[in-house]
């Protein structure tokens, strides 16, 4: 099994610039809208509220997003403890390979976000 790179996002994620204005007329004209924040409206889609460009990565994620029993999905917001929840998630996973004694643990050398990156 070949390692997969996760060093940047998959074709299927947009920034906000990429949504295109077709999928906005289309798709986001046919869902509620409240007035938002960082755009003018959020979009209600299954229970929650989405900027666009965040929507269309929901449905990216929904249509081509396919789990395999060995993911860990780590999700945080920014400026929660991603990189301690990054920590803590390669200790966990890579236990055996590291013990805390350790005095060669990679997270006494490298960043958390490179040794679990994206």
């Amino acid at each position: 099994m070949s390692k997969q790179d996760y060093s940047s996002p998959p074709p299927w994620i947009a920034i906000e610039d990429e949504v295109p204005q077709e999928w906005r007329n289309n798709v986001l004209s046919k869902l509620p809208r409240e007035k938002g924040w960082g755009e003018p409206y959020l979009y209600q889609y299954q229970g929650f509220w989405y900027q666009a460009f965040l929507f269309h990565n929901v449905l990216g994620c929904q249509k081509h997003f396919q789990a395999q029993n060995t993911d860990l999905i780590v999700a945080s917001t920014p400026k929660s403890g991603t990189t301690w929840l990054k920590s803590l998630a390669f200790s966990i996973l890579y236990r055996k390979s590291y013990p805390p004694s350790d005095n060669q643990h990679p997270l006494l050398t490298k960043n958390s976000h490179d040794l679990v990156p994206f």
